[in-house]
């Protein structure tokens, strides 16, 4: 009898490897939810529908989103770490992954431990503007007048601990001077409030600058590895003398963690596709971003060294733990 069972052995083995494959290729045989960490219409959300619909389309069925907005992006980050690894619950990642470990003392989840990082997609970053009133039509002008009158510049961001909070205070260490930080629910109202002169400067994302155009904000320097098409004319922080004001604002597939290697494959293969199409560079260009593409190796080593920079940066800006 005993080797009567032996028999099934090889057949038993072919199945085991033919296992993955077989999966890899029925993978998706339904819809895949795609968690968005902040609400509908907010940068993250319109990136994610556009990334939704050209994967959606690669992949041969419906990516429906499911927007959990909420605690600085930890709702979503706890439900997309608790979800089945089958493919299909996703999540955009964004860079606060790697920065809220060092603004949230509760904030357990590791970027790479805890999640499984598929591909970085792309990137934004910040832009500093003043009160056309402000006594400053350069960032060195700007600096140089916050060293004449510290604390007297009052800035706005959408919240403390965000991106456009945590940018400023990088321009604060850096350059060496004290500008005073009002905190907002949201970086339209801090824009409007600097528009009116309530405050004097505001830092906010690319996608919002088109309220300068009408010359009610002088936009000063942006954060970003270049000139971004939304406002050619604007110097870098590097082209200023400040290379080390960097503010890039990252976007990702995360799955959770432990995703089988087939359909890491298949998914990278495919937004991989979605990476190199010309409409979809262009239709991220309009909101304010950039195709920033990057497969699960190159985005593990991306994420640990973000993560590191964090690391030192946050607490020399001197943001205490929000909890």
């Amino acid at each position: 009898m005993f080797r009567h069972g032996l028999r099934w052995l090889p057949a038993l083995a072919a199945l085991i490897v033919l296992a993955p494959a077989a999966w890899a290729d029925e993978y998706p045989s339904r819809p895949i939810k795609l968690i968005i960490t902040t609400p509908a219409g907010s940068l993250v959300d319109v990136l994610g529908r556009i990334i939704a619909n050209d994967l959606g389309e690669r992949l041969g069925q419906t990516v429906v989103i499911d927007n959990r907005p909420g605690a600085m992006t930890k709702l979503g980050a706890d439900a997309i770490n608790r979800a089945p690894a089958d493919g299909y619950t996703l999540m955009i990642g964004t860079s606060e992954s790697t920065m809220l470990p060092f603004l949230k003392k509760s904030y357990r989840l590791d970027p790479i431990k805890d999640f499984t990082p598929v591909a970085l997609m792309a990137t934004s970053w910040t832009v500093f503007a003043v009160n056309p009133k402000v006594p400053a039509k350069t960032l060195p002008e700007l600096v140089s007048y916050a060293k004449a009158n510290p604390g007297t510049i009052k800035y706005g961001s959408g919240g403390v601990g965000g991106a456009l909070h945590v940018a400023v205070e990088m321009l604060k260490l850096k350059a060496g001077i004290d500008l005073t930080h009002i905190p907002y629910r949201g970086g339209g109202q801090a824009a409007q409030d600097t528009i009116s002169g309530q405050i004097d400067m505001v830092s906010m994302g690319l996608a919002s600058t088109r309220i300068a155009a009408q010359g009610q904000l002088r936009i000063l320097a942006q954060t970003g590895p270049g000139r971004h098409p939304i406002v050619p004319d604007v110097p870098t922080t590097a082209e200023l003398g400040l290379p080390d004001v960097r503010m890039d604002t990252w976007f990702s597939i995360t799955a959770p963690p432990n995703l089988p290697e087939p359909v890491v494959v298949r998914l990278v293969r495919e937004l991989g596709e979605v990476a190199r199409t010309p409409s979809f560079k262009e239709r991220l260009a309009k909101i304010g971003c950039a195709v920033a593409y990057k497969p699960p190796q190159e985005f593990r080593a991306f994420i640990a060294e973000d993560r590191k920079k964090w690391e030192t940066l946050i607490p020399a800006m001197g943001i205490p733990f929000l909890d």
